[in-house]
Parts: structure tokens; sequence; C-alpha cells
């Protein structure tokens, strides 16, 4: 293995070499006691070893079988995975050369509940190589990230913990021959959620310079954010678990602790594991940004005149703004039994299809490419139109839709 020193306000951190530049995996961004905001690191004891892939939120494959799940069969089928709540870890794919490069920043979806960037479709080498540095960030989830009682937290830990992943990779990302100032969002289903409370949030105002959200971000709805924490809720969960305090909860088996959310007070379980308002990084409802943004849905999404008439809402508002707004529409049917289905665009739109077991074809490979180079593009210079594909002009008619097929 040829490896890589990168030398970083941190300290060094040592990645291996790659036939376009180099990858940093399980690079530590920050630390966070259970249920406590995290803190970003600023200094590392020694050389950070970055050759290996680092863990993930618990959540439920840790505990139980997925193998009969669609996802699983989808994008982790053959892989294996380490779990831990000490999870804040990104990877980082350089390209060779790499000088004052954009950063693409990408959150993985999963409800808030369940995922992690080592899954197959999360390769950023198609954008590592068009000269785009690909930062992909772990962060707390489910009970994990979300817990609210109110006293003790008032919620979205794993928010505060993508925010902090942002600034790290400001303070970083030059010794990686990144621009801090290039710095562009990216996410999908929960991640497009989390990257539009992202560019909505005052205290990151001037930090992100675009958005890019699949499948999840548009005109906030009743339920996201969640207006305050619900202590009984949470109260509740405690008690199942057989704590009687928040200490013995704090501070009792992970297992322990996630049974208990998972289980018990199903409905509480499916409307509390949200962002909430917390007057602090999400300070309202609003979805007012001026940061140019990038979004769209897929054909069979989950709910997709709901997602449609968030996306296409958002966009007016945008309009409104003054703000540029790029819509699109993913309507590939992908082989070989003509499939469409949420975060089935994630293998186009992040150019991963070599590292599917679907029978893609040329045509597949070159929607991918479009898709790639016109995300690649948006996030150097805020226009997703290039020499070979132009003609997408920001919202303002239906007529203005891209379609990907």
């Amino acid at each position: 293995m040829q490896t890589k020193s990168v030398i970083t306000p941190c300290g060094e951190i040592v990645g291996k070499v790659t036939d376009y530049g180099a990858v940093f995996r399980g690079v530590r961004y920050a630390r966070a006691e259970r249920f406590a905001k995290p803190v970003v690191v600023t200094r590392y004891d020694g050389v950070q070893d970055a050759t290996e892939q680092g863990v993930c939120c618990p959540q439920m494959r840790a505990f139980w079988n997925e193998e009969h799940r669609f996802y699983y069969k989808e994008f982790r089928k053959g892989m294996s995975f380490t779990y831990d709540e000490d999870c804040l870890i990104l990877d980082i794919h350089q390209p060779a050369d790499a000088h004052d490069a954009p950063v693409i920043l990408f959150i993985h979806g999963g409800s808030f509940t369940g995922g992690s960037i080592n899954e197959m479709q999360f390769d950023g080498s198609a954008y590592t190589r068009r000269g785009v540095i690909y930062v992909a960030v772990n962060y707390r989830l489910n009970v994990f990230g979300f817990f609210a009682d109110g006293e003790h937290s008032r919620g979205s830990l794993g928010i505060y913990d993508q925010a902090a992943a942002i600034e790290w990779v400001r303070r970083n990302i030059s010794a990686f021959g990144g621009d801090p100032e290039k710095i562009m969002l990216m996410g999908q289903s929960a991640g497009a959620m989390s990257v539009q409370t992202l560019i909505c949030s005052e205290q990151l105002k001037g930090c992100i310079k675009g958005a890019i959200m699949l499948s999840g971000g548009g005109k906030r709805g009743a339920l996201l954010p969640l207006s305050k924490p619900d202590t009984r809720y949470w109260k509740k969960v405690m008690k199942a678990a057989g704590a009687s305090s928040f200490e013995e909860f704090r501070t009792m088996p992970a297992e322990k602790v996630w049974t208990a959310w998972k289980t018990k007070n199903l409905v509480g379980k499916a409307l509390q594991t949200k962002p909430v308002i917390d007057g602090d990084l999400i300070a309202d409802k609003s979805y007012d940004t001026q940061v140019p943004a990038v979004i769209g849905t897929v054909t069979k999404d989950l709910l997709p005149p709901v997602l449609n008439h968030m996306a296409r809402a958002f966009a007016r508002r945008q309009k409104k703004r003054g703000v540029p707004c790029f819509v699109f529409s993913f309507r590939r049917l992908l082989p070989p039994d003509g499939a469409s289905f949420h975060s089935c665009d994630l293998w186009y739109a992040l150019g991963s299809l070599g590292r599917s077991s679907r029978p893609f074809t040329d045509a597949d490979r070159a929607l991918s490419d479009e898709m790639v180079d016109r995300f690649a593009a948006f996030a150097a210079s805020g226009d997703p139109n290039t020499a070979k594909a132009g003609g997408w002009k920001p919202y303002s008619a239906p007529s203005d839709i891209k379609v990907f097929n």
C-alpha cells in the first residue's frame, strides 16, 4: 500500500494513494459525549491513520439481521461495518495536484436513523477525477443523534455534528488543496433535509456556497423541524430502557438504549427522531436562504407528489428572493427490471454505477457522466451547465425542470 501524508492544522493525517489522487478515511472531525453537542477537533494526539474505513453510528443493522431488506440487497450486500457512538468521522477524496479546488461535502440519508458513508453507492471518486474534493460525513443517528428531552438536550445533535464537520473542513481543507470558500453541501433524503436545515441557519451564513438536495429538500412542512423538544416522549423511552434517571440512561450500553428507542412507542419514534427548533443552530421553520441550489426528485420516489411539491415550492420561493435554484426530475428506469425507487438516483448522481451489481448500459453511464459533470460544474461555479451539456435554466416555470432519463 502506497501512502500519502498531509500536514493539517490538526496534525499529520496519512491516507492511501489512489489512481485519482488519494483518499483519507475515518478522519476524526469532532468528539462528543452521549447526548452532548460535538466539540470540533483542533489537535490530534500523534499521527492520524486514515488508511482504513472508520466506524458508523449504531443502528438497526448493528443489532438485527437486515438481509431480507431491499436496501441491504441494493446497497450493502456482502459488506461489513463497524459501529460505535464515537463515530464523528469523515472521508476525504483528494484529486492529484489539487489547488484551491471546490469541495463537495456529502451528507447521507436514512430517515435520520440509519446509513453510513461507506455503503457501495457513496463512492466520491467520480467527482475527484473532475478536480473536486469530495468529503463524506458520518454523524450520530436515531436516539444517539436526536434525543431531545428539553432538559439535558434540546435535540438535533446529528445536525450539530454536520455543522461541526463543516467547521473542521473550513479549517483544514486547504491542506488537501481545497478552497474553504467553495464548500458545497450535497445530500439525499434525510441528508437533503439536513442540507436545507444547514443552509437556512444563521450560524452558517456565508460558510456554504451551494447546495444539491436529492429527494428531501424543499418547502418545510409542519413536522420538520419539530417545534420543540418532547420531554414526555423521551421520558417514556428512558423508562422503557429501565433507567431511573437520565444519568443512568446516559451510561447504559448502546444496544439497550437503542432497543428501548426502537421497540417502544413506535408512533413517537417515527415522529420524534428529527431535527428540533432549539433557538440556536435551528432558529425557526423558515426555509429562506441566499445559497444557490439544485433540487430534484425521482419518478417513483417516496410520496412523489409531496416531494415534487416541496421542491417546486422551494424553487418558487427562491425565485422571488432572486436566488438561483435549478430543479430536476430523475426519470431513468434502472436495468434489468425497469426499477425506480427512492435513492436509485444515487448510483448516477455519485458516478458509482461500477460498484453496483445491476447490468448498467452505456446509456446509463452517459447519463451518470452528465449528472456528475453538471454537479461538479455547479460546485465550481454555481452553474450546472457545461460546454457539453447546457440549457438548464434557474427555475421559473415547470418547463425549466431538467429531465434526467
